[in-house]
């Protein structure tokens, strides 16, 4: 009981309170699933009615239900539900890549980008388009692609309202908006929004022309140039 004349206690001091005391029912109401000596092993959820071994794996699973995340990043103030999450996430504040891949050097953060990775070298593409039959290393990667045949557009500008296929496309658009060109020409100075226009003026510079028509072998340093001239030569 607090003292007469204090202060109530801040909801933030009663939450841990809470918490603890809701976990410890939970316990106690599972408890009895690991005595009744039949199949069930262990603590069983009555949530979700799931069977867990271990009281500290059921604890931990708990605050799936509960919402509880207690292990807070130092950094960035966000929270956890699990102690091995967090210290995952501590690697995003430090730039230490611990783990390398062996086939070409480059190095990662976590293992599971490594092992996302490793597929890069591997001949096996187990993911298949059920629409066109082209194979995927990564399921990440099959999901962009269907949404060429459903046409859906699922990221839209803040801005305008346009929508986009991809993330990465929505980002691109949006330095119309904001005015940022964050890619410089060495050469001359000049400032791009988008790194295609980037790479296409660079080819200026390099007077490098590797679009190369196949009716007449002239070559062209853009490949809308080089359309052009199989429109008005070729037909």
């Amino acid at each position: 009981m607090a003292a007469r004349g204090s202060p109530p206690p801040s909801p933030g001091w009663q939450e841990p309170r809470r918490s603890a005391r809701l976990l410890f029912q939970r316990v106690a109401a599972a408890m009895p699933a690991a005595a009744d000596g039949g199949d069930v092993p262990g603590y069983h959820c009555n949530e979700c009615q799931k069977d867990i071994k271990h009281l500290s794996s059921f604890q931990e699973h708990q605050r799936i239900h509960t919402g509880e995340r207690p292990f807070q990043c130092q950094v960035c103030r966000k929270r956890f539900t699990r102690c091995a999450d967090l210290i995952k996430h501590r690697l995003v504040h430090s730039d230490r890549r611990p783990h390398r891949c062996r086939a070409c050097g480059k190095r990662f953060k976590l293992p599971g980008d490594l092992v996302k990775h490793g597929k890069v070298h591997s001949a096996e593409a187990p993911f298949t388009c059920e629409t066109c039959g082209k194979h995927f290393k990564r399921t990440s990667c099959l999901i962009k692609h269907l949404r060429i045949h459903t046409e859906e557009k699922p990221f839209p500008c803040l801005h305008c309202g346009k929508r986009f296929k991809w993330e990465a496309s929505v980002k691109e658009h949006q330095r119309i908006h904001s005015g940022e060109k964050p890619f410089r020409c060495d050469a001359c100075s000049k400032r791009f929004t988008h790194f295609s226009t980037f790479l296409q003026h660079k080819r200026m510079h390099q007077n490098r022309r590797q679009f190369r028509c196949q009716d007449c072998a002239q070559a062209f340093n853009h490949k809308s140039n080089l359309l052009k001239h199989q429109r008005k030569v070729h037909g």
